[in-house]
């Protein structure tokens, strides 16, 4: 790996979380149409008197400065293992919500930027199944999610 001098390590998120270990819910990264970034992560912020664990989304400026009135918790308490893409001004979230016995495919999406979003439901199973993940091809944006029986793909509909 070969190193820049000039270049600074931003801090992106300043929740309370941390694991001694690998981390379970890693964050993810898109590149914002006009300069900076969208991302997801999950984290524990400071809310009125409790502290709330949650995964979030929030956009970063290019030089990877957080933008603080961007970062929300995403729309679902059980919301885990996010995911996030972007073109141009569409941005699509996804994550996984877990009820006990079903588990739900959920994504968020936005055609300006990130600024407002609106919530679909794509997806039930029941059982084992694994984190959503987003993949492009062209203009077409997917989610990939396996469980035990198949490997589902749903387009992204904005």
């Amino acid at each position: 790996m070969t190193g820049d001098s000039n270049v600074v390590v931003v801090r992106a998120t300043q929740d309370d979380w941390r694991v001694d270990a690998c981390p379970h819910h890693g964050p993810g990264l898109a590149q914002a149409a006009e300069n900076g970034f969208h991302a997801v992560w999950f984290g524990i912020r400071q809310q009125g008197q409790d502290k709330v664990a949650g995964p979030r989304y929030g956009r970063l400026n290019a030089d990877g400065n957080p933008q603080p009135d961007t970062v929300r918790l995403l729309p679902d308490e059980r919301a885990e293992h996010a995911d996030v893409m972007a073109s141009g001004q569409r941005v699509a979230v996804v994550w996984r919500s877990i009820d006990g016995m079903t588990s739900t495919l959920k994504a968020w999406l936005s055609t300006d930027g990130g600024q407002t979003f609106r919530t679909q439901v794509l997806s039930q199973v029941k059982g084992d199944n694994d984190f959503p993940r987003l993949v492009q091809q062209g203009s077409r944006m997917a989610v990939v999610w396996r469980n035990t029986t198949e490997v589902q793909v749903h387009d992204i509909q904005f």
